[in-house]
């Protein structure tokens, strides 16, 4: 029979989080769903492990795939699944016991897209060091136009990025034929929203934190990889592109979006200081010049509109120099590393 919700993990050498991951959605106040867990080509025993516990729960279908990134495997999890509705989460994080049980009642109220509040844990060494949540309260939109109203400033709080606070109707995604971004290492989470977005009219925000989002050392979350910037940019035009097609790109809006730019600018700066960048100095020097010399961060200089943090980092930027460049990069590195709750709040501000 048709299962209500289908839910698609990706996973890469998942180990025991794996595992803890499926024990949580298993023990969700919530059951009618299947769990469509994509093995990305592991080389540890997570095929085992999947094949094991698939003996113990028949909601389990396991499957592996050559490894070709997380979106590449959510991409063939989304073709396998046949539930009324789209859950996606990864295998390193958390969910709260009601989560699927939340947004699956907004589902069923009409609403197409649904989602919740969620806590960022920062971990160093295995030990939780930081807990931030993430919300704006309740909302509530019930046309196109209330969805596209409310979404800048949402954006800007980092709910609407992600994946797994949200709920999507596998309807609109078979019909428009939405997809995963395969281009990119990074932004994929961004881009299959900004597909999925202009065809939602109602909405739903859950204020509850419903889900935990762990950021641990080698996750990709600060990770160096090549095409970053590409997919900020990528992100930038599309997210213009659906405002301007609903109306909706006002100057607040255009600052909003340059806020969210610089913003990602600074993280790609950040991650050259990463332990997985392997670029030579010469290649820093020419990374950065291309963020500098870019169209995209000379109209978001000229779009901004916002605190004095914002204005001191266009400025630095504004001058076009790598080697401010990259101190601005060790500032809000080391601020990450020695005040994490300070890095946490300006990533909050508008």
């Amino acid at each position: 029979m048709e299962k209500k919700v289908s839910i698609v993990i990706p996973a890469y050498n998942g180990g025991d989080l794996l595992i803890r991951m499926l024990d949580s959605l298993c023990g969700q106040t919530f059951g009618d769903f299947e769990l469509i867990v994509v093995d990305d080509g592991s080389t540890d025993d997570t095929a085992l492990r999947l094949a094991r516990y698939a003996e113990k729960e028949p909601r389990l279908r396991n499957y592996t795939v050559p490894n070709g990134g997380p979106a590449r495997a959510r991409n063939f999890g989304i073709r396998k699944a046949e539930g009324q509705y789209l859950y996606l989460c990864d295998a390193d994080d958390l969910p709260e016991p009601q989560l699927l049980e939340r947004l699956t009642a907004e589902m069923d109220k009409g609403a197409d897209l649904a989602a919740c509040g969620f806590i960022e844990e920062r971990e160093e060494n295995g030990r939780v060091v930081s807990s931030t949540p993430f919300s704006a309260g309740s909302v509530r939109c019930e046309s196109h136009g209330e969805f596209l109203e409310a979404l800048p400033g949402l954006m800007e709080k980092q709910l609407m990025y992600v994946n797994w606070n949200k709920m999507y109707r596998m309807d609109i995604i078979r019909r428009e034929k939405t997809a995963f971004t395969e281009e990119y290492a990074s932004c994929e989470d961004r881009l299959f929203n900004l597909a999925y977005f202009p065809f939602v009219e109602k909405f739903t925000l859950l204020e509850e934190p419903l889900f935990r989002y762990y950021v641990r050392e080698g996750s990709l979350n600060g990770k160096f990889l090549p095409s970053r910037y590409q997919s900020l940019e990528c992100f930038d035009r599309v997210l213009a592109d659906l405002y301007r097609e609903g109306g909706r790109l006002t100057p607040q809006v255009q600052a909003a979006n340059a806020r969210i730019f610089l913003k990602g600018v600074v993280a790609c700066i950040m991650s050259l200081r990463h332990d997985s960048c392997r670029l030579t100095r010469g290649e820093k020097r020419a990374f950065l010049q291309d963020i500098l010399q870019s169209e995209s961060l000379k109209n978001a200089r000229g779009n901004l509109a916002g605190g004095i943090h914002f204005k001191l980092i266009s400025a630095v930027l504004g001058t076009k120099s790598t080697g401010l460049s990259s101190l601005l990069g060790w500032a809000a590195d080391t601020a990450g590393r020695l005040l994490p709750g300070l890095l946490r709040k300006l990533k909050h501000r508008s």
